[in-house]
């Protein structure tokens, strides 16, 4: 999956993939109790939400079974979490938001920049860690 060809979900559903694909890496699945919890959100909510996502093909969901990442999904999810790793990162350290602000930001932020205009903010990031200009 390229995010040249992709079609973006909604800001809603990126949240529930972004926490879906945290949990996936600690877990290797997600539950949707714990996706609850971790957006602070009723189960029904969460159970709107992976329908959604099943039926977009990139998690697989069955009643009272773990949520598991599609091949596409853990592409997408892996995306949003380093969109959002980048622009934290690019947040705190170079425009001097406190962390707790530039994780703030960064939520807001990863919906309204597409990916690829916040890859190049991560390979700027870079360039800035090692001291180029380029």
């Amino acid at each position: 999956m390229t995010s040249t060809r992709m079609t973006r979900l909604s800001r809603s559903a990126e949240d529930y993939l972004e926490a879906i694909g945290h949990l996936c890496r600690e877990n290797g699945k997600a539950q949707v109790s714990e996706v609850a919890t971790m957006l602070n959100v009723k189960k029904p909510s969460v159970t709107a939400a992976v329908h959604q996502l099943a039926e977009a093909g990139l998690i697989t969901y069955r009643r009272y079974a773990p949520i598991e990442l599609t091949e596409m999904g853990k592409q997408y999810a892996d995306m949003v979490i380093r969109s959002h790793d980048i622009l934290q990162q690019f947040l705190a350290e170079f425009a001097g938001l406190s962390q707790d602000r530039a994780e703030t930001a960064a939520c807001h932020m990863e919906h309204i920049l597409t990916f690829e205009e916040i890859a190049a903010m991560g390979r700027k990031l870079e360039q800035l860690r090692a001291g180029t200009s380029a």
